[in-house]
């Protein structure tokens, strides 16, 4: 075994014991290019300098896990997905378990960074229910691996600039302004939200789910974890249930099975009635939740 591979076998090592975080679920090109930039950051010559420093510089290990784990999210991210969501798929949804006497829906936001994803599916579920004439309420449980990130979702407090892709009516009904151009959702929208520190390597701590929002999430992950995440889904979802992955997402292995398209281009799946499903024992997923 050469240098490079024992410094990656400490540094593997070392993050395991640590943070809990097992790099062999991540594609090994996204880990190295984060890596790398904090090579940079520090001026260490070589893998072997970096991680010396990870073990003695107590304040570079959380650091890395923020280059590791990347949060970009904000409110109505890819306007086009949710607008699809909001004018077809979601009525559809709600229609379907209202009249199966179901009141409450059970969402996912699998991967929430700082809770926007979560709120903006609050909002757009609010939206609908006027529309369609509905009295039904929603539990939407948001989860991340980053307990920074949570504490910014369960703060429910942004700076103003973020909801630049709001209507201005979405923004004065759901929103509170507060000094220092920072805004705060309103208690009706917060109460549909529960933030949780989840870790996908395990296997998901909800059931009998009607929407999981993913997005973003296997494209970091190893084709192997990728197949075992969605297939964890499956198994969490009931029939009829709604997968929304990234853009640049897809189905693989036997989730193709599982699901059939909604809308392709903005990967909208259903789970399909008569497979394996909701209620079942779930494979771990990936690492980062």
């Amino acid at each position: 075994m050469g240098e490079e591979d024992l410094a990656w076998a400490a540094l593997e090592e070392t993050l395991q014991e640590r943070a809990g975080l097992d790099l062999r679920l991540y594609k090994e090109k996204c880990v190295a290019r984060r890596l790398a930039v904090r090579q940079r950051a520090c001026a260490v010559p070589d893998l072997a300098a970096y991680v010396r420093l990870l073990r003695e510089d107590p304040e570079e290990l959380p650091r890395l896990l923020d280059a590791l784990t990347i949060n970009v999210t904000q409110f109505l991210r890819n306007p086009q997905t949710f607008r699809v969501l909001g004018e077809s798929v979601l009525p559809d949804l709600c229609r379907s378990r209202a009249e199966g006497g179901r009141r409450t829906l059970r969402a996912w936001s699998a991967g929430c960074a700082t809770g926007e994803e979560a709120y903006t599916l609050a909002i757009l579920l609010q939206e609908v229910w006027r529309a369609c004439g509905l009295r039904q309420t929603a539990v939407i449980y948001a989860t991340d691996i980053d307990s920074r990130c949570l504490e910014v979702a369960k703060a429910a407090r942004y700076q103003a600039r973020q909801l630049d892709g709001l209507p201005p009516e979405v923004r004065v009904r759901c929103f509170k302004e507060e000094q220092g151009g920072w805004v705060r959702l309103a208690p009706a929208i917060r109460r549909m939200v529960f933030v949780k520190r989840h870790d996908l390597r395990l296997p998901p701590p909800f059931r009998r789910l009607d929407l999981i929002l993913s997005r973003n999430v296997l494209i970091y992950l190893a084709p192997a974890h990728q197949q075992q995440l969605l297939q964890a889904f499956a198994e969490v979802l009931t029939p009829g249930g709604i997968l929304v992955l990234g853009k640049v997402e897809g189905l693989s292995g036997p989730a193709r099975e599982a699901f059939e398209p909604v809308n392709v281009s903005e990967r909208i799946y259903r789970r399909r009635a008569g497979t394996s499903g909701a209620g079942g024992a779930a494979a771990p997923g990936g690492a980062r939740a």
